[in-house]
């Protein structure tokens, strides 16, 4: 009975060792697997040096690495945003940055020309909000007119002004923006990515 007793005693004693045990390398190891996937920042922390990666967008629906060499500041009113501008190894990547409610993000497609918008000088001026824009068979709607600073590479000696007209599109997922430094009018088609699907590998030159 004793004898009984004492084993049963035993056996409790080695299932809370063997389960602290377990616990103990259940914990390292989530820990570690934490520390493996864990972001190195949010893309907001990103600067120049920074290394990130690109769901897949764009007709060819790839992932794209991106090391940053530049990262340009917008400013309007006391609001600011910045463009994150890169290199993938077969040409250079524009994405935007912008918290206002939430952040948002987009990359740059392709540069367009106002008269592939159906529009010349005086039309992007006679534009509204509301205002319909065509172009490869999708909606944009004017949403956005101001007058921003350009500082580039954030660099407060050498600012520029620009006027910008922004579109959303109907389809949700590309949008179009005009602008206007000087003279000089340059449009842009752009498609949003959802920040949490960028990956942050580096979040600046460690060198």
């Amino acid at each position: 009975m004793v004898m009984d007793l004492l084993l049963l005693v035993l056996l409790v004693v080695a299932g809370v060792i063997g389960y602290r045990m377990w616990s103990r390398r259940a914990v390292s190891s989530t820990a570690a697997s934490g520390a493996a996937h864990s972001p190195m920042g949010g893309i907001e922390s990103v600067r120049v040096g920074g290394v990130i990666q690109l769901p897949p967008y764009g007709a060819e629906m790839t992932e794209v690495d991106v090391q940053v060499t530049a990262r340009h500041v917008y400013q309007q009113d006391g609001y600011q945003w910045f463009e994150l501008e890169g290199e993938t190894g077969s040409g250079t990547v524009w994405l935007d940055v912008d918290r206002d409610d939430e952040l948002e993000t987009s990359v740059t497609l392709k540069r367009l020309r106002i008269d592939e918008l159906g529009l010349d000088d005086a039309g992007v001026g006679r534009l509204k909000p509301g205002a319909v824009v065509h172009f490869d068979g999708d909606v944009f709607r004017m949403t956005e007119h101001g007058t921003a600073r350009f500082l580039p590479d954030g660099d407060e000696s050498r600012p520029e002004t620009l006027e910008f007209w922004d579109l959303e599109g109907d389809n949700e997922t590309h949008d179009v923006t005009i602008e206007r430094w000087g003279q000089d009018y340059r449009a842009y088609l752009s498609q949003r990515i959802p920040p949490t699907r960028i990956k942050v590998y580096r979040t600046t030159d460690q060198g």
